[in-house]
């Protein structure tokens, strides 16, 4: 019973199981896959609008710092060429290296020029001049130390003033150490050519501030506080612009943890910044025809901005997924989950009822489907049980009538040989042994007439003995017979005329064409809950392919009688009808067995179950 009840439960654990997996696999894994490619395309798909647009808006910027470098430029090479300007360099080239410094003359003379012609431009905060042999002369807005000329030949810059031969070369803030750090303050450095024989007459300095750059992208930031941020950065990544002050001199690789490639051409991507989720874009400016040395635009925008309403729909619509895939686990545990006990209940009581149990009833609560579902097994099963008991009791009736048939087929069949021998005793004329023949006759008659189907063991062997003394007249000194029985078994119920047939059998197709003495026991054998009739002769046997016939099994479909050629039909009818009485009787558990070995005898073997009479 608790072999049953573990199945059960494992089956109702592997069905719930099931389910289970059926509902993740087929529900919630196509639910949150597809809301993961949805969310992934979306972001995707934002990202690349919006990259896009950004593109767009760096290349306005780009274009506005072109002009802002062009205009610078264009003012400085206007003033380069003038004799003025030339002019102070030849004045400072004439004074002798080591002679005292220039006069005040000349450097009122120079102040007065420089402030007439270069500083002019507003954007233009100081200028120095160094001529070739290092001497120098500032001018500016405001006092301050110019930057010595050593420093400026040692500077890393000055390679690249001397590669370019009198074009600009634009300096940012913190660029450079030897250079100033303030904010918003550009250098332009070049080296200054004579106009007429193009030699080298010096190098000159200008430092500008360009309060306009905060006017230009403050133009392409609508949000200043919360949505975008510009930087502008050279090649190694140093950021020497924030529109929002605060990361000037930081390195953005270092900022976006890598992820910024500048070798790249223009692009777009999602990265982490200062801990946010934003939007980063690359711009290169590709003006190193105005001395700009591959600076570059960032953009960085809050994903925030970006997705803005959008990213609050899908989270509104995804809370509302998990909240409705939630209802429906719910339902899965609680209301699938009940017509599954419903489903592993009816099973376990169709188990039962396939194994014999037709009392088995399904119990019948609630009004919907599964309550007429368990009423209809209840009523199925009462229908079987009552169609199991038609059937059986026409089983019944058939059993009894093939048995009355076979009953019917046995005592014409002993009649006609116990009639034979007493007509051939009679004309042998030996009237004694013929009254003796009628008397014994008479005996096997009284019994073989009643009513009762089954009679007791012991009865069986008397009737049997009688049979063999009637045999005794017919074959004089031609067998001899033992009869064994255990007296506990003498009580025991069994067909009558089981046991006649087979020793009638060995007489006549054992014995009658030997030429020694014949000998037949008949032995009873308890064998626990069963009995075992071995009825064993010394006749001729029988033939292997005569065997072969029988098919020895517990359940004999097949009559003997049927088994056996149609010349041999009528010689074994008897022995045919007591295996197939005892099949019908009994059941598919017993039956007759014959073992035989030509020219050794025969051995046959009826088995029957120990069915004991009550005596008084």
């Amino acid at each position: 019973m608790s072999d049953s009840i573990k199945k059960e439960h494992s089956a109702a654990m592997n069905l719930n199981k099931k389910v289970f997996i059926g509902f993740l696999l087929f529900i919630i894994i196509p639910l949150f896959v597809l809301g993961s490619a949805v969310y992934t395309v979306s972001q995707q798909l934002i990202e690349k609008k919006y990259g896009d647009l950004t593109e767009v808006t760096l290349q306005a910027i780009s274009r506005n710092i072109y002009y802002m470098f062009k205009e610078a430029n264009y003012f400085s090479d206007f003033w380069m060429v003038k004799d003025s300007i030339q002019g102070i360099y030849r004045t400072i080239d004439t004074t002798k290296q080591n002679a005292d410094p220039l006069s005040s003359y000349d450097l009122n003379t120079f102040d007065t020029l420089l402030r007439g012609s270069i500083l002019t431009y507003s954007p233009v905060q100081s200028v120095v001049i160094y001529n070739n042999s290092g001497k120098s002369f500032s001018a500016g807005r405001t006092s301050g130390s110019s930057i010595p000329w050593q420093t400026i030949q040692q500077s890393m810059a000055f390679q690249h003033i001397q590669e370019l031969n009198g074009s600009p070369l634009w300096i940012g803030p913190s660029e450079f150490k030897e250079f100033g750090s303030g904010r918003g303050e550009f250098y332009q450095a070049r080296m200054v050519k004579d106009f007429w024989t193009m030699d080298n007459l010096g190098y000159m300095l200008l430092k500008f501030k360009f309060n306009e750059l905060d006017l230009i992208f403050k133009s392409f930031n609508t949000n200043e506080q919360s949505s975008k941020r510009y930087l502008l950065i050279n090649k190694n990544g140093l950021i020497f612009y924030d529109n929002k002050q605060s990361l000037e001199g930081a390195n953005v690789l270092q900022l976006t943890q890598g992820k910024l490639d500048l070798g790249f051409n223009n692009y777009s991507f999602q990265a982490d910044f200062q801990n946010e989720k934003s939007l980063i874009s690359l711009y290169h400016l590709n003006i190193n025809g105005m001395g700009v040395q591959d600076w570059s635009v960032v953009s960085i925008t809050s994903w925030k901005y970006i997705a803005g309403e959008i990213e609050t729909i899908m989270k509104l619509v995804a809370g509302i997924t998990f909240i409705c895939l939630f209802f429906a686990l719910v339902y899965n545990l609680v209301f699938v989950r009940r017509i599954i006990q419903l489903i592993l209940r009816m099973l376990s009581s169709m188990k039962k009822v396939e194994r014999g149990d037709l009392t088995t009833r399904m119990v019948v609560s609630g009004k919907d489907e599964t309550t007429a579902l368990a009423r209809g097994f209840n009523s199925l099963v009462v229908r079987v049980e009552d169609l199991l008991e038609e059937v059986k009791r026409q089983q019944d009736r058939k059993n009894k009538a093939e048995l009355m048939l076979l009953q019917a087929q046995i005592k014409p069949h002993f009649l006609f040989n116990t009639l034979e021998s007493i007509n051939v005793l009679a004309i042998q004329n030996q009237g004694k042994k013929v009254s003796q023949m009628v008397i014994r006759l008479g005996n096997l008659l009284r019994i073989g007439m009643e009513n009762r189907e089954e009679i007791t063991l012991k009865q069986e062997l008397e009737h049997l003995r009688s049979y063999l003394e009637i045999q005794e007249f017919r074959f004089e000194d031609q067998f001899q017979y033992t009869i064994e029985a255990p007296p506990e078994l003498l009580h025991e119920d069994i067909l009558k005329l089981t046991l006649q047939p087979l020793v009638e059998n060995s007489l006549q197709h054992g014995f009658e064409p030997i030429d020694y003495m014949g000998l037949i026991t008949v032995k009873a054998v308890d064998e626990g809950n069963r009995i075992g009739l071995y009825v064993t002769d010394n006749g001729v046997g029988i033939s292997n392919e005569k065997l072969a016939k029988f098919h020895y099994k517990t359940e004999l479909e097949t009559p003997f009688h049927e088994i056996l050629e149609s010349n041999e039909e009528r010689r074994g009818l008897g022995v045919s009808n007591v295996a197939d009485r005892v099949r019908i009787q009994y059941g598919e558990h017993y039956g007759m067995f014959i073992c035989s070995q030509e020219g050794q005898g025969t051995t046959m073997k009826v088995i029957i179950p120990k069915r004991k009479r009550d005596v008084g």
